[in-house]
């Protein structure tokens, strides 16, 4: 699996454009030949901030849905309503439930002095 994540610092007068642009284009979104998983998230933390992330079966689907106009569209609300915008691109090795999470934990060097 292949995802992007998209972090999206929104103009303070222009939240409400962003979340219905954005909202408006979820659906399509989802429905692209290889995605797995689309949605959009708010920062707790970074006031106006919010957070896009994106799973894709392939690097193909996901280099079709670069090429489509409804990503030019969320890229383009993002330049005009936001501040900032950043990019991150990565593959996911494994994924898993709690049983993978607590295998993980074992993996954990252990502090022999206490």
């Amino acid at each position: 699996m292949i995802s992007y994540q998209l972090r999206i610092v929104i103009k303070q007068n222009k939240l409400d454009e962003f979340i219905e642009s954005l909202l408006s284009m979820l659906d399509d979104f989802r429905k692209e030949e290889g995605c797995l998983d689309f949605n959009l998230y708010r920062d707790l933390e970074k006031e106006n901030t919010y957070g896009v992330i994106a799973d894709w079966k392939s690097q193909l689907d996901m280099d079709k849905h670069f090429k489509r106009n409804n990503y030019s569209v969320l890229i383009g609300a993002a330049k005009v309503l936001g501040e900032d915008l950043e990019m991150k691109i990565g593959e996911t090795l494994e994924t898993g439930n709690s049983h993978m999470a607590r295998e993980k934990i074992k993996l954990q060097p252990t502090n022999d002095n206490g």
